[in-house]
C-alpha cells in the first residue's frame, strides 16, 4: 500500500534527499492521516456522547488532535526545504525538529487535561453505557491507527525523518488507548463503570509518556546531540583508507535536520605540494560524502 501511494502521489519518490521530495512525503502522510483521523474522531465522539463515556471522548479528542500534528509535520517540512539565506547559511532543516517538538508539547498538554478529567470522574462517578458495537468499532479503529503508525514510520525511515516517526507514535498511542478503552467498555457493560475512568487515566499517562519522550529526544538534537559512534567510525575508516592520508582527527558532525555537515582534519606528508594535498583532500571529501550523504569540509595539516 505504501509503495502504491508513493508511486501515485509523490513524483520522483526515490530521490529522498531532495527537500522538495521530502515535503511531498510529508504532504502524503498528512493527507492520509487527516482524512482517516477525522473519520475516526467523528465516529468515536458520537458514540462517546451517546454512551456518556469519557474514555471514548478522550480518544476522539486525541484522534482529532492528530490532524493538528499532521498539519504541523507538513508545515515543518515546507519550512525545512527553504534554501539557505543570509541569516541561515546552513538552510532551515531544523524546522523539522521544531515541528516534532510542537507535536510532543501537544501530546503532553492533552495528556494533562484528560488525566485531570479522569481523576474528576473517579471522585464523582457517572454511569457509562456501552455495547458490543462500540467495542468492535474501537478495535477496528485501533487497527486503522496501527496501520497509520506503520505507514508514517515507513515514510519516515525512507526519508530519515524523526518528525514522521514522531507522528507515527502519535497514531500508535491512539491504537493503544483504543484497545484499553474497549476493555473499559466491556467492564462498564458488566457493571464496573469506574474502570472507564481508570483506563482514561492510563490512556493519559501513555500519551504523556510518548510526548515527554519525543520532547526529550528532540531537544537533545536541537542543542547538539553527539553523533552515533557508527557514523564517526565510518568517517574515520573511510578517511584513513584514502591514499595519501596519514591520520585524521577533529571529526565534527552537525545535524541541520534535512542535511548533515561533516568537518574533519587530515594529516598528509609535509613534503607534498599544495596541489597534491588538495587532491587528497578532494578524494576524502568525495568518499565521505558518498558514504554518508553529508556536506563535507576537509582541512589539511602536515603529518607530525
Amino acid at each position: 500500500m505504501t509503495s502504491l501511494l508513493l508511486r501515485r502521489f509523490v513524483r520522483d519518490y526515490q530521490s529522498t534527499s531532495d527537500p522538495e521530495v521530502r515535503a511531498r512525503y510529508a504532504l502524503l502522510e498528512a493527507g492520509v492521516s487527516t482524512i482517516l483521523n477525522l473519520l475516526l474522531a467523528a465516529v468515536m465522539l458520537g458514540m462517546g456522547l451517546a454512551y456518556n463515556s469519557i474514555a471514548l471522548m478522550a480518544n476522539a479528542a486525541h484522534t482529532a488532535s492528530d490532524v493538528v500534528s499532521s498539519i504541523t509535520v507538513f508545515i515543518g517540512f515546507r519550512a525545512a526545504r527553504m534554501p539557505p539565506d543570509e541569516k541561515h547559511p546552513h538552510g532551515h532543516g531544523r524546522a523539522e525538529h521544531i515541528a516534532t517538538l510542537i507535536i510532543a508539547i501537544l501530546l503532553i498538554i492533552l495528556a494533562y487535561e484528560f488525566l485531570v478529567l479522569s481523576v474528576s470522574r473517579l471522585l464523582h462517578p457517572q454511569p457509562v453505557g456501552g455495547s458490543v458495537l462500540v467495542v468492535v468499532v474501537l478495535l477496528a479503529s485501533a487497527t486503522v491507527k496501527e496501520w497509520m503508525a506503520r505507514f508514517a514510520v515507513g515514510l519516515g525511515r525512507q526519508v530519515v525523518s524523526d518528525t514522521l516517526v514522531a507522528d507515527a507514535w502519535h497514531h500508535r498511542a491512539d491504537a493503544i488507548s483504543m484497545s484499553l478503552v474497549s476493555i473499559g467498555i466491556i467492564s462498564a457493560m458488566r457493571g464496573y463503570s469506574g474502570v472507564d475512568s481508570l483506563l482514561a487515566g492510563v490512556v493519559a499517562l501513555v500519551i504523556g509518556y510518548t510526548g515527554f519522550s519525543l520532547a526529550r529526544q528532540t531537544v537533545s538534537k536541537l542543542i547538539g546531540e553527539k553523533p552515533s559512534e557508527e557514523l564517526l567510525e565510518k568517517v574515520h575508516n573511510v578517511t584513513r583508507a584514502t591514499h595519501g592520508v596519514r591520520d585524521t582527527h577533529k571529526i565534527m558532525v552537525h545535524d541541520y535536520g534535512g542535511s548533515t555537515h561533516i568537518s574533519l582534519h587530515i594529516q598528509v606528508d609535509p613534503e607534498l605540494q599544495v596541489t597534491e594535498s588538495h587532491e587528497i583532500a578532494s578524494h576524502v571529501k568525495y568518499r565521505v560524502a558518498s558514504e554518508t550523504g553529508a556536506e563535507v569540509i576537509v582541512h589539511v595539516e602536515p603529518h607530525g
